[in-house]
């Protein structure tokens, strides 16, 4: 199994591993399936009390599957399937239309507590602003950050900036999972995990573990420990 899908499994604290597994055989001889959050929850996770629509925006927002729209219908696609799949030639041929266009569900974040936006190259020059974006048809989301400084408020937009870069712009329940989780470990170690997921080009936010190594505490020794 892919090591990063175990490392987003600890940091969003939902089956992201298991409902993975069970997503391939949710698809078609393709790779396809329909984007239907409620079936593929019962399907894949029958007994686990969650929203299989965040699994779904996890599991996307990292690449490992994709989303598209046809004909006003929602589907999606796992572009490795064909790698590590051996297709049986009497399946049934797929009946879903490919995936063949950029994603069509993104949308920009604006942060709250600060009064400032985030805005894509869209928005340069003229259309500038929110008149920009109601042209380019997407939904302006405000978030509230977990902290008020600069700092990280500074740190949060260079993210956003890096998920446009990666064309892997967050959905709003992503963003919300982040920013809560950022809220549980602190701002220090929450400014350090962006920097470090940037700087190795991630879509997904990670801690550098070996900063995070905890020293063996060793007991005073005493006489009695020596005694027969």
């Amino acid at each position: 199994m892919h090591a990063e899908l175990s490392d987003i499994e600890r940091i969003s604290n939902v089956p992201i591993r298991l409902a993975f597994i069970g997503l391939w055989c949710a698809c078609d001889r393709e790779g396809r399936f329909k984007w239907d959050a409620r079936r593929l929850g019962v399907q894949i996770l029958p007994y686990d009390n969650i929203d299989f629509e965040i699994i779904l925006d996890i599991l996307h927002e990292n690449s490992f599957i994709e989303k598209y729209e046809v004909d006003g219908k929602t589907y999606g696609c796992v572009p490795s399937f064909h790698r590590h799949q051996v297709i049986n030639n009497r399946e049934q041929e797929s009946y879903l239309p490919s995936y063949h266009q950029p994603d069509l569900f993104s949308s920009d974040l604006t942060r709250v507590n600060t009064g400032e936006s985030t805005c894509d190259d869209a928005c340069s020059g003229e259309g500038k602003g929110k008149e920009g974006r109601k042209g380019r048809g997407k939904e302006e989301i405000e978030m509230d950050l977990p902290f008020k400084s600069e700092k990280f408020a500074e740190a949060w937009d260079m993210w956003l900036g890096h998920r446009r870069e990666k064309k892997k712009r967050l959905t709003k329940s992503t963003a919300t999972m982040q920013l809560k989780a950022m809220e549980e470990i602190g701002e220090f170690r929450a400014i350090a995990m962006i920097n470090y997921s940037i700087k190795n080009g991630w879509t997904g936010l990670f801690e550098d573990q070996s900063s995070n190594v905890t020293p063996i505490q060793r007991k005073p020794q005493t006489s009695d420990q020596y005694g027969i």
